[in-house]
């Protein structure tokens, strides 16, 4: 994971309804809108609206991989579009942030074939001529990810779930509508809050002292307060709240300035939702309190034991749960109803491990010091 402050992407936050009277003023030139296929409802709504008449290309809600990208691409091409309107989840806004920049630079389709095997992060050289990458307008109907805003995207290949990186993978634009969240379900509402907190809190806890803690903290104790109020009450406000936390982790001060590797349970989750196809908070949820078991023991590369404590004791304000952090953390997992992967064999510990070392560890710094026994310990107390 990399997490850091990005100054490109225009954020906008509207009520619910709002965006298909608006969105037209967001675009340029020739539009297409790339939707999730299950989002029949919105994508009508959208239609009606300003994006009347536009091309429209509906994905299946599933991670990217190349035969994906290839089919948006072929899409931005055909349609020779200008920008690029992208309504749904982490999956659909990082099929059309990539296909918008692979469209404009068809060697990126050579660089990362060259490229894939080395690590699971790929650094994206910038496409030379900007103006002929659509803008991208991007609409998440979810919690958590943040990739309406991050400078990051996900890729299947055949040798794992890659991580690309460009400052032009951010959005143009970030739209968020609160009737876009409004169909989904409060627990993955949830699961996106916890996904928020732990990019903040995992980053935090791998990184040195900043001058920008006190961001950090204040924005923790909020997503953990949001959530409290959201498991006990449901609202279109709470929701729009949410996914505006979830988006400042990406375009806060929270961030800036720290390790951009510190999250070190993301590379680990990352493997093992990958080989079990699991959902990638079903596969981090269990990691947590045994990484920061870890973390407490002084196990260093894995995090700092006295920033740990500090960043839990923030967000862990009112004492709702365990003041320990490891045991805190667990008990919210559990309070806020995470689904967690379990059960998984000793041959998929022992794979998932193997392939956190070769795509993240060894000389590379996301996994620097931590070795595959380390990883395979953590697994077992987390998937028993």
């Amino acid at each position: 994971m990399i997490a850091d402050r990005t100054w490109k992407t225009r954020c906008v936050i509207l009520g619910s309804g709002i965006s298909p009277k608006y969105v037209g003023s967001l675009t340029r030139g020739r539009v297409g809108l790339v939707v999730d296929a299950a989002l029949v409802g919105h994508q009508s709504t959208l239609l009606e609206g300003d994006l009347r008449g536009v091309a429209v290309l509906a994905l299946e809600a599933v991670p990217v991989n190349v035969v994906t990208l290839r089919e948006v691409v072929g899409f931005i091409q055909e349609h020779r579009l200008d920008t690029v309107v992208a309504l749904g989840g982490g999956s659909i806004m990082d099929a059309a942030k990539l296909a918008a920049m692979f469209s404009a630079d068809p060697s990126l389709a050579i660089f990362v074939e060259r490229h894939v095997k080395r690590s699971g992060l790929l650094v994206l050289p910038p496409v030379p001529y900007t103006g002929k990458r659509p803008k991208t307008v991007l609409l998440p109907s979810t919690v958590g990810t943040g990739a309406e805003a991050s400078a990051v995207a996900c890729l299947d290949t055949v040798v794992g779930r890659r991580l690309l990186a460009s400052p032009q993978l951010a959005g143009d634009v970030a739209v968020l509508d609160a009737g876009h969240l409004a169909t989904l379900p409060r627990r993955l509402v949830l699961e996106g809050l916890l996904e928020a907190f732990l990019r903040v809190a995992g980053t935090m806890a791998g990184s040195t002292a900043s001058m920008f803690d006190d961001d950090g903290h204040h924005l923790l104790a909020r997503i953990v307060r949001l959530g409290e109020q959201l498991r006990k009450e449901d609202s279109p406000e709470d929701r729009l709240l949410a996914a505006r936390l979830s988006m400042e982790t990406h375009t806060g001060w929270s961030l800036t300035g720290r390790n951009p590797y510190g999250a070190k349970h993301w590379y680990v989750a990352n493997e093992l939702a990958y080989l079990t196809g699991a959902r990638k908070m079903a596969a981090t949820a269990p990691l947590i309190a045994p990484i920061w078991e870890e973390i407490e023991r002084g196990n260093f590369p894995w995090g700092d034991a006295g920033r740990l404590r500090r960043l839990w004791s923030a967000a862990n304000s009112e004492e709702a749960y365990d003041l320990r952090p490891s045991k805190g953390i667990a008990e919210l997992i559990h309070q806020w109803d995470i689904p967690r992967l379990s059960g998984c064999s000793e041959g998929t510990i022992k794979d998932a491990s193997t392939a956190a070392v070769r795509n993240w560890g060894g000389v590379l710094p996301m996994l620097r010091g931590i070795g595959a026994v380390q990883i395979q310990h953590v697994l077992r107390a987390a998937l028993a």
